[in-house]
């Protein structure tokens, strides 16, 4: 046992993750917290909604983790160049050009949703108060980046408690004085902003320092793969619950939202060890040195952490589902064990995804792409009962799961240079 505490101290592979995860995971509790409570008092029909809503701000955090992906790999190179400068540089200019983006962005949701609360049957009213989140979370995944790429992930994960504990406790709240649906949604977006007032303060070190243009094209270039790769990746766990809700009445969409939440516990909650992975890589990247060791390494810890949860959930199903959501969603318990199985995939793939994009690989964006058009495809073909759809994902992240880590396997590790002569 003092060996193992020994090299868990002296790895920061390792303590970094644990850091992370730890803050994740409770922030996570605080969030399924919230959720929970919603799915009893909202009951499945409005709480379908708030699923489909949820897919909604998936699909919108496409381009918000773009943007922290790319921050935080340029962090990572300015970090290991101890160039504290530019990273001031860099924070300045992403805030004040993505602020106006995000105001603009506003605008074009609000004049979309309409539409958008036609096609998914719902009222207009918590759309609208969706559309402030907009502005506040390109401003909060901006400051995330710089944490994430000066590996801060102390200061990170204490970022994702605060916005956990504000969500559940606003959102009680507000149910308590009867906002049901829209209540739920404004907890939401109060948490986030909430959140970014926090990661200001936490980055007030990096504003202490004066400011040094450099060439920013580079980051721009960057961002176009990355953009593509999360839409995709995040296509995945989205569309499905659009298409659900669109095909089937109130009561199974809201059984489908449930299940789908507490399967996401596996991707979200393995997560933070692709974040601790990224910067790691590409500071090894830019170093030329050998960096597959890691990706065998957060492989094997994603498995380690999905490993129990799918067996509880194939085990305890009922149980689980009474316990956390009540008799009313009883109904979709024998999902439950399969949508583990489909996330831990997924979260493999989405650990590959970012290591190819770390080394600056781009040939597996095509493989994305293939899938995401046969999930939407074969869901509007098969979507008699909830089974065939989550038959339809099962199959399809595990033959993407294959080919996307032999794919990795054959790259040749560390032979690659980084050009950063714009920097």
């Amino acid at each position: 046992m003092s060996k193992l505490f020994y090299h868990i101290t002296k790895s920061n592979l390792i303590k970094d993750n644990l850091v992370l995860f730890m803050g994740n995971s409770l922030g996570a509790f605080f969030t399924f917290l919230f959720h929970f409570y919603m799915g009893r008092k909202l009951g499945p029909e409005d709480y379908g909604a708030l699923g489909a809503i949820l897919a909604l701000i998936y699909l919108f955090t496409i381009p918000l983790t773009t943007i922290q992906t790319s921050i935080a790999k340029f962090t990572a190179i300015f970090k290991s160049e101890r160039k504290y400068k530019e990273i001031h540089y860099l924070h300045k200019a992403s805030t004040r050009k993505l602020l106006i983006f995000g105001i603009i962005s506003t605008f074009i949701f609000l004049s979309l949703s309409g539409l958008i609360a036609n096609y998914l049957h719902i009222s207009l009213t918590p759309l609208l108060i969706l559309s402030l989140y907009i502005t506040f979370s390109f401003l909060l995944y901006i400051n995330r980046g710089l944490l994430q790429g000066l590996q801060k992930f102390n200061k990170f994960s204490k970022n994702l408690v605060f916005e956990g504990l504000i969500k559940l406790v606003f959102g009680i709240t507000l149910i308590f004085f009867g906002f049901k649906l829209n209540g739920a949604v404004g907890a939401i977006v109060f948490a986030l902003i909430s959140a970014f007032l926090i990661s200001v303060y936490q980055l007030r070190d990096i504003i202490k320092h004066k400011i040094k243009k450099f060439n920013s094209n580079v980051i721009y270039r960057y961002t176009i793969p990355v953009l593509i790769a999360l839409m995709m990746l995040t296509a995945f766990y989205s569309l499905d619950l659009l298409l659900v809700k669109h095909f089937f009445v109130d009561e199974r969409a809201g059984y489908y939202a449930a299940v789908s939440l507490l399967g996401k516990v596996v991707f979200f909650g393995s997560m933070p060890i692709t974040q601790v992975m990224f910067p790691k890589v590409n500071e090894l990247y830019h170093r030329k040195k050998k960096s597959k060791n890691i990706l065998y390494k957060s492989g094997l810890m994603v498995l380690a952490f999905s490993l129990p949860i799918i067996a509880i959930y194939f085990l305890f199903s009922r149980s689980i589902i009474k316990l956390l959501y009540g008799e009313l969603y009883l109904e979709a318990s024998n999902l439950l064990g399969w949508f583990a199985v489909i996330m831990t995939l997924f979260s493999l793939i989405y650990l590959i995804s970012f290591y190819n994009l770390s080394i600056n690989k781009k040939n597996f964006l095509y493989i994305l792409g293939l899938f995401n058009i046969l999930e939407i495809i074969l869901i509007y073909i098969f979507h008699e009962t909830l089974i065939q759809v989550v038959s339809i994902l099962t199959i399809l992240m595990l033959v993407l799961a294959l080919i996307m880590f032999l794919k990795t396997v054959l790259i040749k590790d560390g032979k690659t240079k980084y050009n950063n002569s714009s920097l």
